[in-house]
């Protein structure tokens, strides 16, 4: 059985880094992403969903607070802090220019991992958090 412990870990250091192909290379060819956008099946459409944050968002920092593994999955609870230093598209289809505004969020993740790469992951935090942070909120 692989370490999901380290294919996590080595997805946290490709998303730092910006670097979608080592980010998409943590996947296997039909993997699963899970968030709160939708879902995202194979590498093409999680190389979209991770591009949607790595265009518009800067300066990207995570810090894992909690780390675990169970078998085949590991679990990160996570606060991650960026610029949004490019135009954003909203759920609404609606794009707005950069606002200039740093932003924390904080979630958790569930990698399902096999053969050394990651199968499904479930991503859960809070768009609205993120929405109100950049002031896209309506009053």
């Amino acid at each position: 059985m692989a370490d999901a412990r380290k294919v996590a870990d080595r997805l946290t250091d490709a998303v730092v880094a910006e670097d979608l192909s080592a980010v998409t290379g943590c996947y296997s060819s039909d993997a699963v992403v899970i968030a709160p956008e939708g879902t995202f099946k194979g590498w093409d459409q999680i190389a979209e969903f991770f591009t949607a944050w790595f265009d518009p968002f800067s300066e990207l920092t995570v810090e894992v607070g909690t780390k675990a593994q169970w078998g085949d999955q590991a679990l990160d609870e996570w606060s991650l802090s960026c610029m949004n230093s490019g135009s954003l598209e909203l759920p609404t289809g609606e794009t707005v220019p950069a606002t200039g505004k740093r932003i924390t969020v904080r979630g958790a993740d569930i990698c399902t991992v096999d053969g050394g790469v990651i199968t499904e992951h479930h991503m859960y935090y809070d768009q609205a958090e993120v929405l109100g942070q950049l002031g896209l909120l309506p009053d």
